[in-house]
Formats: C-alpha cells, sequence, structure tokens
C-alpha cells in the first residue's frame, strides 16, 4: 500500500471503473431504448390497417395516441442514458477537482 493510498478514504483505479461502465451501460441502454423503438414502429407499420381503425377520430386524439407509444421506449432511454453519462462526468469533474487539490498542496 502507497503512502498516497493510506491518506485518502478512496481509490482512483474504482472510481475511474465506476465511470467507464457507466458510459459502457449508458450507451447499452439508448442502444437498447433505439432498438425498442423501432420494434414498436416496426409493429405500427406492419399491422396499419388494424391500427388506423382503433384510432381516435380526431387528428389531436391520433397525435396524443401516438406520443404515449412513442414517449416510453425513447424519453426512458434517453433519461437513462443522460443520468448514467452525467454520474461518469461527475465523477471524472470530482477526480480532476481532487487532482488539481493535490498538486496544489505539493507545491
Amino acid at each position: 500500500m502507497s503512502e498516497k493510498e493510506g491518506t485518502t478514504f478512496h481509490n482512483e483505479d474504482a472510481i475511474f471503473r465506476i465511470a467507464m461502465w457507466s458510459n459502457i451501460v449508458a450507451w447499452i441502454g439508448l442502444v437498447l431504448s433505439l432498438l425498442m423503438f423501432g420494434s414498436t414502429i416496426y409493429n405500427i407499420t406492419s399491422n396499419w390497417a388494424m391500427v388506423s381503425q382503433s384510432l381516435p377520430p380526431g387528428f389531436f386524439e391520433k397525435v396524443a395516441a401516438f406520443s404515449g407509444v412513442f414517449s416510453e421506449p425513447v424519453l426512458g432511454g434517453v433519461f437513462v442514458f443522460l443520468v448514467l453519462r452525467g454520474l461518469s462526468q461527475g465523477l471524472y469533474l470530482a477526480m480532476d477537482f481532487y487532482m488539481d487539490d493535490e498538486e496544489g498542496e505539493e507545491e
């Protein structure tokens, strides 16, 4: 155990691994949500005759029906992506502040 690791309560390698896995899971979540979105579009277009008969008569009602179908995979995936990417960037920013603080103490 080095002197640097003994004086801190965190492990820099562990923080970098958490940030890396956060990025990986964020991209996987985004890809999966886009695949779900594509699957939803494919299901709607392949069954268009049945879907068009079940839609409400007004234009705004049709838009509301489709927005409910499309918003779940897109907004869920984008939200997860942004939160996990924000976590990753926050960890990197905190490490930058810590490293700058450490360099200032040595001088």
